[in-house]
């Protein structure tokens, strides 16, 4: 035998049932599309390749990490100077910037440590 609990609505004289009470949104999965999130993080890890070689290091976490905030910082770096690399690809312009911004938080994290 199931018994419906009621329970009192803001409203006065409003009842709501136990059934049509929901506490929780209901379970959704996460919402990551890996088709919008694949290629920054793919380009950041060829950044941050690219710096290592320059000023060493290594690891493909390390590598990743450095890349997509060495492009944060290369954004950074344009938006705020106006300085581009001229190459004539944007591809290539992006790239540029974005290991400029490696290098820079890889010689930061080495000065701060």
């Amino acid at each position: 035998m199931t018994t419906t609990r009621t329970r009192k609505a803001r409203g006065p004289g409003r009842v709501i049932e136990d059934d049509k009470v929901e506490i929780l949104p209901p379970r959704r999965g996460l919402a990551v599309d890996w088709r919008r999130l694949l290629p920054p993080v793919a380009f950041g890890t060829a950044a941050g390749f690219i710096a290592s070689l320059v000023v060493g290091g290594g690891g493909f976490l390390r590598h990743a990490v450095v890349g997509l905030l060495g492009m944060l910082v290369g954004q950074g770096i344009v938006r705020v100077t106006g300085w581009r690399v001229s190459t004539g690809s944007r591809f290539a312009d992006d790239m540029a910037m974005a290991v400029i911004g490696a290098i820079l938080v890889v010689l930061l994290a080495r000065f701060i440590a």
